[in-house]
């Protein structure tokens, strides 16, 4: 039996304006406070994970089977 990836929702179609607000706002300032819980010796790796994910959202889309791509 061949695993899946992890189901995402529907693609949704974001505004520009939250598109740029996601990358150039957002997504900087969670990366900043990651950084700072790491520098306090919190584990983050779930946490950049997310960041990551988010942004490979913004940049490509979800597949059309609802996985995100790898």
């Amino acid at each position: 039996m061949t695993q899946k990836g992890p189901a995402r929702a529907a693609p949704t179609n974001l505004r520009k304006e939250t598109r740029d607000w996601l990358t150039e706002k957002t997504i900087p300032t969670v990366r900043e406070i990651a950084r700072d819980l790491e520098n306090a010796g919190e584990d983050v790796r779930d946490l950049i994970e997310a960041i990551d994910e988010l942004e490979m959202l913004l940049r490509d889309g979800p597949r059309r089977n609802g996985f995100v791509r790898r």
